[in-house]
């Protein structure tokens, strides 16, 4: 599988990078067949970006915590990351476990 790096930022003293990689499995949203047609079309022609996520968290080059949400589908990545919902959400469970490995490492 082919990762994608498609942004970096600094949270809380972690190095936060979001990859992405499309994803295969077809959309199980609530829609009617119309919709379906429509949203798959517009995958198809890359109106719109549906893709799985992976927000990683290291601290020095060392790899602390990985979060995965697959089955995300919005205009862009970018939106993904300025509506912040999951991303936020993958970011904060990220460095909550970083922290978490690095009290782990230090034996306390």
């Amino acid at each position: 599988m082919y990762w994608e790096t498609a942004h970096k930022e600094t949270v809380d003293g972690f190095d936060i990078v979001l990859s992405i990689t499309p994803e295969d499995m077809p959309p199980d949203w609530d829609e009617t067949e119309e919709q379906r047609a429509e949203t798959l079309r517009k995958i198809d022609n890359g109106t719109l970006a549906y893709f799985i996520a992976k927000v990683e968290a290291s601290k020095h080059g060392v790899l602390l915590a990985t979060e995965y949400l697959g089955g995300c589908c919005y205009d862009n990545v970018e939106q993904f990351v300025k509506d912040g919902d999951y991303y936020g959400d993958m970011v904060a469970e990220a460095t909550k476990e970083a922290k978490a490995m690095i009290k782990k490492l230090q034996g306390e």
